[in-house]
Order: C-alpha cells, then structure tokens, then sequence
C-alpha cells in the first residue's frame, strides 16, 4: 500500500499518476500550478495505490491561528480512481491524522466520483451542476433541447466565424476582468493575467468564438480530457451577449468528434436560478453538487471556532465554520 504527496515541482509524477484514471482538467498539473500564479499557494496531489486500487485527489493546504486544513482547489476535482478498496476511508483518516491537519473540504466531481464510501454524514449537496451526454448522436443532443434552444441554435450558427487561436487568446485577455467586474462575479475568478495565459497555453484548452467577420465579440473557453470536458468561462462585450448560445453548441460538437463522452456545462450561482435555467435548457442532467466535510481533529476545531464565535456544530452552512 502507498500514499504519497506529489507536489508542483514534480510535473511528470503528478501526470504519470493520473495515467489510465478517468480525471478532468482540474486534476491536473497544468490547472493547479496555474491557479498557483494567482493565490501564490501550491497544490499537492494526493496518491493512493493497492494492488488495483489507485486514487489520486489534489489538495490544497491552509493556514489558520497555526493550523492546517485541506481544501480541494476551485474547480470540479476531488477523489477519483480505479479499483475498489474497502479499507481506503481509513487510510485516509491514518494519513490526514498524520498530517495534522484538523478538517478537510473536499469538493466531489459529479461525473468521476469513485467508489469510495467514507460515512454517510461526511457528504453535503450545497448546488447542482448540469451534464451534457455527448455519446448520444448530435440530432438526438439537438431534440433534447428546449424548443427555444433549438431556435437559438439555429440562428446562431450565421454568427460564428473562424478566428485565429491568438485572436481569441488576445480578446478574452483584454476583456475578462472588466467583463468579470460587470457581471459581479465572486473572488474566486479574480485570477492573475498570469493564471490566465497559463490556462489558455494548454493543448487540453478549447477556445471559440463568435461576431463580426472583422471582430470578436464572445469568447467561450472548454477545458477537456479524454474522460471529460468542461464549461469554464464565457466573456463577451455587450453586442457578444447573443452568441452563448452557438458557441455552446459549435464546442460540444467539436469536443464530441474528439470522443469525449460528457461535458459539464456548471450550473448557476445558486441553485435554479437564471444561469441555472439557461444550462439545463441544453437538454443537460441535473445533477448535485457534492462536497465532503470532514473534521480530524474535533478538539481543536471547536477551539478554533469558539476563537472567532462560530458555531463548531454548524455542519450545513459554511465550513469550517471557522473560516465563515
């Protein structure tokens, strides 16, 4: 048996060990190092083998009043792997203990979640995601839309043009963070120039567009793996705003004519609300939004959470509560 920890200066261990494991693109190196350029903190993946059992999960450390907590890095990664074995919950709670960290969020990915059962008290459904099967044919993708879809499908196509890769890079470099401020977005897409140009620089980055012949006006960005693909940013300028439609529809193609089998479109702010809306009209799978919360070190965690007056047995809400 065989747990270790491979951190961000060891890229060709971190790939080898997702090797043959179903993982999206948030699981991977290039992501997490990345996100590393704008938060200035290293991720770790976390590797667990056992005759046929592999599973790997990248994690993050933090820091609070000189203690550490875990947290699985923004996106849609968590534990995934191959194999079965029944005794994994309490490797994991032998090395997280060993580690001394005090509670862990680990967020769960909704297609890739592996057969791993940790108590049933540690998992909380806090959104919903929307999942595209590209497996089926695109007439049968094409039918499961909204009626309204399809039309928008339809209109749109007259709006997509071919832009050259660099165009695109340069127009959703030059109005992302405005686009961002417009739309009121959460802190967590405040990324650095520099996380941004090391996303696009991937070979598992799509990117389209659409506008005028002689301007972009949207941009869509769809991270993809052999396994997976997903929906991850869409900036326009105002005129742009028409197009999400057939952007959506022109990369699902694509991505479908490369094999991949699904595409996570995301889901709203909360849930059902109007962006919420917006996915599931692609004829997408409604599916939860799962994160595991889990607390190692139930004595310093209350202390903690007693330090800032929050409630320690607060497990809905925020966790850990500390940090709310």
């Amino acid at each position: 048996m065989t747990q270790q920890c491979i951190t961000l200066d060891q890229p060709q261990e971190w790939q080898k060990a997702l090797e043959h494991i179903p993982h999206s693109f948030f699981h991977t190196w290039e992501y997490c190092r990345a996100l590393s350029l704008t938060d200035g903190q290293d991720s770790f993946l976390y590797r667990f083998e056992h005759e046929d059992c592999r599973i790997v999960c990248p994690l993050h450390e933090r820091s609070f009043s000189g203690q550490l907590d875990l947290v699985t890095p923004y996106g849609f990664s968590g534990f995934t792997g191959t194999g079965y074995h029944p005794e994994f919950p309490e490797h994991w709670e032998k090395f997280v203990k060993s580690q001394k960290y005090i509670c862990g969020y680990l967020g769960l990915n909704p297609i890739l979640e592996p057969a791993i059962c940790f108590p049933e008290n540690n998992y909380y459904s806090h959104n919903a995601t929307y999942v595209l099967d590209l497996s089926r044919d695109t007439m049968q993708i094409y039918a499961g839309m909204s009626q309204n879809r399809r039309r928008q499908v339809r209109k749109g196509d007259q709006h997509l043009h071919l832009y050259e890769r660099e165009q695109l890079i340069r127009f959703f470099l030059e109005n992302y963070h405005d686009f961002m401020e417009q739309k009121q977005a959460a802190g967590v897409y405040r990324f650095s120039q520099e996380t941004l140009r090391s996303m696009l620089a991937s070979e598992n980055m799509m990117i389209v567009g659409a506008g005028r012949p002689d301007r972009v006006e949207a941009v869509s960005l769809f991270a993809y793996t052999p396994y997976v693909a997903d929906f991850l940013f869409n900036v326009s300028i105002e005129e742009g705003r028409q197009h999400s439609v057939a952007l959506i529809w022109h990369a699902l193609q694509q991505l479908r004519s490369l094999g991949i089998p699904w595409l996570n479109l995301g889901g709203g702010v909360r849930e059902n609300d109007s962006l919420a809306e917006f996915k599931a009209r692609f004829g997408a799978t409604k599916q939860p939004l799962k994160a595991l919360k889990q607390i190692y070190d139930p004595t310093t965690y209350r202390q903690l959470c007693l330090q800032v007056q929050t409630d320690p047995e607060d497990m809905a809400g925020y966790f850990p509560a500390y940090r709310k």
